[in-house]
């Protein structure tokens, strides 16, 4: 009996470590060393009739070149790093946008967000 169990221990202990071996490629993707875009900071918006300016803070640094804005199935890309950005004829309903910045390679950061609500009276 007793050399029965060492022909199945040998089997199972090889499938054991080959099986270790492949857990690796489940946080493999995360140990390079690749630098993301910064994300931009004190995001606000100002509301008016239709509109809302979006304005926030360039993070520090030379590695973001550009900002792209979404909401909705909107994308704005900038060809430049901006502060601020003018949105025009929204309409009268909530908007949660995000702002990101993109580094030469086209990575982009994690998003900042806010929520907007355009007024609808002139003044």
């Amino acid at each position: 009996m007793k050399d029965k169990r060492k022909y199945w221990i040998i089997p199972l202990l090889m499938i054991w470590i080959l099986g270790c071996e492949e857990m690796e490629d489940n946080y493999q993707q995360y140990l390079s060393n690749r630098i993301y875009s910064p994300k931009v900071i004190d995001l606000t918006a100002e509301v008016g009739y239709k509109t809302a300016l979006l304005k926030w803070t360039n993070p520090a640094g030379n590695i973001a070149k550009t900002i792209e804005i979404k909401y909705d199935d909107v994308v704005i890309n900038t060809s430049e790093l901006l502060s601020r950005y003018q949105l025009n004829e929204l309409e009268l309903k909530g908007y949660n946008i995000a702002v990101f910045t993109i580094d030469q390679h086209g990575n982009r950061s994690v998003p900042a967000h806010i929520y907007v609500f355009p007024s609808g009276e002139e003044n």
